[in-house]
């Protein structure tokens, strides 16, 4: 490969290191009980309410209950709560907050 294809495929150091321009999304930080099901019901919900997921960090189990932090690329404060009503119903979640990013 020659030394112009290899430096045009490569994003320049200044790229990197840019701050969003976009917005954040809404972070959300769900309990859940620690059983296997339980992240895969969450991701059931997400997407079957048709949520783009920025991140989702699935903590270790800490006294029966496992820490579920997701960004969701959207900042519609209605859409949110209804998702976090909607998740609320779930048998395997325990408590839900959230914050607009």
């Amino acid at each position: 490969m020659s030394a112009a294809t290899q430096s045009a495929t490569r994003a320049a150091p200044s790229e990197a290191l840019k701050p969003r321009t976009r917005p954040r999304g809404a972070v959300l930080r769900i309990d859940v009980v620690a059983t296997p099901l339980a992240v895969a019901r969450v991701a059931l919900i997400l997407a079957h309410r048709q949520f783009d997921v920025l991140t989702m960090d699935v903590a270790a189990p800490v006294d029966g209950l496992r820490r579920i932090t997701i960004e969701v690329d959207t900042t519609d404060e209605t859409r949110v709560r209804h998702l976090v009503k909607f998740l609320n119903r779930s048998l395997d979640v325990v408590k839900v907050g959230w914050r607009n990013g």
